[in-house]
């Protein structure tokens, strides 16, 4: 009876150790936290020093400043890709294998435009601006402090040899979505994500991030951009303030991080907000909220683990009842 008794106790503890277990869990460590809504402004982002240029995000509301230029650039040509261009040496050994590798498949890289100065952002945002109008050119192209081309991690693709936008339909294109991720290149402006990027479809403009952290934005299936926002952001997206201390300066440079108390540039040209229209100056963004279980799950636990539950369950009814019977045989007999 005391054998049946420490089993019955050790499958219970057995049980009740598995349903622990998955809630103990740590969760993922998180930056500033939801995804806010696209609109114009000119906050300096954090982190923005030369080594966390993989965690560093510019957009409609975050940017580096004027005086922002990575001190490591290189040239583009070096990795055989065509039309010529600088890009940070820290994405180059990864933009070669990666050009080698579209190149053995028959879709050679090119260049149409890589890592652009503040001061060239500002003359060609400005000259969209007269072509197109405000209100239109913020739709495609990145007020100067807020373009990712800054950073000098960015190539706006094309196929070796030519100077045109590659397409998802172009094989170049098309190779480039399937598989820059796994060299750590990743599109920063899929098709139908506009309400979270804040900017138009662009599959030619693709961002370096490390193979690492590029794998897994890619498996998240959040966009660069809500990806940035919720694990690595930490300032304030309403008062610019810093909400946790900031990376330190990069060593080994010859011009230090910006800070974070330095006073936001004032924009290139006056940053009225958009008229309402059916891009993303209307969306609304929802919070980065964390996958649903997968298909198949039993609140939220993996079937391998519920297999495990189900047998600890069934020993211990079993247990229970050898226990029940033994009893009744025992009085039966008048043990």
């Amino acid at each position: 009876m005391l054998r049946t008794a420490r089993a019955l106790a050790a499958s219970v503890a057995l049980g009740f150790g598995l349903l622990i277990v998955p809630a103990a869990s740590p969760s993922p460590a998180v930056g500033v936290g939801p995804l806010p809504q696209c609109r114009l402004d000119d906050i300096l982002t954090i982190p923005r020093g030369y080594d966390d240029w993989s965690h560093t995000l510019v957009d409609w509301i975050l940017s580096v400043g004027p005086d922002y230029k990575p001190p490591d650039l290189v040239s583009i040509s070096r990795a055989r890709v065509t039309g010529g261009g600088l890009i940070r040496e820290v994405a180059f050994d990864d933009l070669v294998a990666m050009a080698d590798a579209a190149r053995a498949h028959g879709t050679p890289l090119g260049n149409v435009s890589s890592y652009r100065s503040y001061k060239t952002q500002k003359a060609l945002f400005n000259s969209y601006v007269r072509g197109y109008g405000y209100n239109q050119a913020i739709n495609f192209s990145a007020r100067p402090g807020h373009s990712e081309h800054q950073l000098g991690l960015t190539i706006d693709f094309a196929a070796g040899g030519t100077s045109t936008f590659v397409s998802e339909t172009s094989p170049t294109g098309s190779w480039l979505a399937k598989n820059a991720w796994k060299y750590g290149w990743l599109m920063s402006y899929p098709k139908g994500k506009q309400d979270r990027t804040c900017y138009s479809y662009e599959p030619w403009h693709y961002r370096y991030f490390g193979r690492d952290l590029a794998a897994k934005i890619h498996d998240s299936g959040l966009t660069t951009r809500e990806y940035l926002w919720s694990h690595y952001t930490t300032v304030d997206p309403k008062t610019g303030e810093p909400v946790s201390t900031p990376s330190p300066a990069p060593s080994g440079s010859n011009t230090a991080s910006l800070a974070p108390d330095v006073t936001p540039p004032a924009p290139a040209t006056p940053a009225p907000q958009p008229t309402p229209t059916s891009s993303a100056s209307e969306a609304t963004e929802a919070p980065t909220l964390p996958p649903p279980a997968p298909a198949g799950t039993w609140f939220g636990l993996d079937p391998p683990v519920v297999a495990v539950l189900v047998a600890v369950l069934v020993a211990v009814l079993v247990l229970v009842g050898a226990v029940a019977a033994r009893g009744r045989s025992r009085r039966s007999t008048g043990r």
